[in-house]
């Protein structure tokens, strides 16, 4: 059985935990600035800011996979 059961509340206390908070903010920013600008401009470079914004979000799910 796991370390923690389902429903104990899980704190993270993890060294890179500040990087994956920014991670995860910078990537919601992408992702709503790359759907603005695929609606009101171009489409290929708004295709370009949400597969920036996938990469930071790739590289948060590393960290916290890898449990650095």
């Amino acid at each position: 059985m796991s370390r923690y059961h389902n429903l104990e509340p899980f704190e993270d206390k993890g060294r890179t935990r500040r990087l994956r908070q920014w991670l995860n903010v910078l990537f919601i920013l992408g992702a709503i600035v790359g759907m603005a600008w695929f609606t009101w401009r171009d489409h290929d470079t708004a295709i370009y800011i949400m597969i920036g914004a996938g990469v930071l979000k790739f590289v948060e799910l590393t960290l916290r996979i890898a449990k650095l």
